[in-house]
């Protein structure tokens, strides 16, 4: 049996991850958690780069944030959770990895396999733990979380990724095939000049509302535990 994670991360594609939760899986790890992520597709279709670079970025970007593992499920891109057997896998690999937590994209998003995604690993997170639904031991992960990828939602609660945010940055600008300006494409979200510089706004934004310079908005079913009342935080707000 190889050791838990404490952590694992869905991603619909090599580099959502970073986008959306980088900054709180750095910080997962550097607090000395066991911290993984799973990228359904290998991000066959996208329109620059192709596999072979996408999963070499991806190993330098998992490098970055100090990740210990990170594996792909080979799920057709642009159509996630098309067939059943691709829940089955999402279990599988919540069963070998056995993660105490799992963050997968908010459902409401407007690429469909980052909405399919949240809803293929919120089906797998309560069938991993029915002996009888696909392969190997039950195992159910105690919370799932929602991480933004494009779309905005009132937070559940914000993490403070101040301390990461350089180490956050890094691990998205690893995949130079995906950012940055190409005169013989139309600018796209992704590919306008200063991408980078949008996503850092909304970590300023989101960090705002908890009185620090950068955070990650989170959304999750169900009541979170909060700090004791005497909690130091600088605004008084819970910050994951």
């Amino acid at each position: 049996m190889i050791d838990a994670l404490d952590v694992l991360a869905f991603a619909p594609h090599p580099d959502d991850a970073e986008i959306g939760c980088g900054g709180s899986l750095a910080r997962a790890v550097k607090a000395g958690l066991r911290v993984g992520i799973a990228d359904l597709t290998a991000a066959e279709k996208s329109t620059r780069g192709d596999p072979r670079r996408r999963q070499e970025e991806a190993v330098a970007a998992a490098g970055i944030l100090g990740l210990t593992e990170r594996f792909g499920l080979g799920l057709p891109d642009t159509r996630v959770g098309s067939e059943i057997g691709h829940r089955d896998l999402v279990i599988e690999a919540i069963r070998r990895t056995r993660p105490r937590v799992v963050w997968a994209p908010y459902g409401h998003d407007r690429h469909p396999d980052h909405a399919a995604t949240a809803k293929l690993v919120a089906d797998a997170v309560f069938l991993a733990g029915v002996a009888k639904v696909a392969t190997g031991p039950p195992h159910r992960p105690s919370r799932l979380y929602h991480y933004m990828i494009h779309h905005p939602f009132p937070p559940t609660f914000i993490s403070d990724i101040s301390a990461v945010w350089e180490q956050k940055a890094a691990a998205i600008e690893a995949f130079e095939s995906q950012f940055g300006p190409d005169p013989d494409e139309p600018a796209g979200a992704v590919r306008r000049p200063g991408f980078l510089r949008h996503v850092e706004a909304r970590a300023i934004h989101y960090g705002a509302m908890i009185g620090v310079t950068h955070g990650e908005p989170f959304h999750c079913e169900g009541p979170v535990a909060m700090p004791p009342f005497a909690d130091p935080a600088p605004t008084g707000y819970s910050s994951y």
